[in-house]
């Protein structure tokens, strides 16, 4: 199975949790034979915005192990607020999605 077909099918389904909770939500990533431009600040594939509140999202399919979190951890504690948040969704195949908000 292709892996970036597979990332983008977890976005998407993101983007359908989000959307239905009345979050307006984009994908930051990129993708073409040219482009260079990936992630957000290198960190981000997503930002979902309610109101005032904004949420910078980073999706994950499957994954395990805790040493990912480093870079988003520092991060949320230089940007996030009450109105910021940073979250990591992990979806898991035939379970749903882990939320971790950091």
């Amino acid at each position: 199975m292709n892996p970036r077909a597979k990332g983008a099918r977890s976005v998407l389904k993101c983007r359908k949790v989000l959307e239905k909770d009345g979050w307006m939500f984009d994908t930051v990533e990129k993708t073409g034979r040219f482009i260079k431009m990936k992630d957000l600040w290198n960190l981000f594939d997503a930002v979902a915005v309610k109101g005032k509140y904004y949420k910078f999202i980073q999706v994950k399919t499957n994954l395990k192990g805790q040493k990912w979190k480093t870079p988003f951890k520092e991060f949320s504690k230089s940007h996030g607020n009450k109105y910021v948040s940073i979250e990591i969704w992990i979806w898991f195949d035939r379970v749903g999605f882990e939320v971790i908000e950091l």
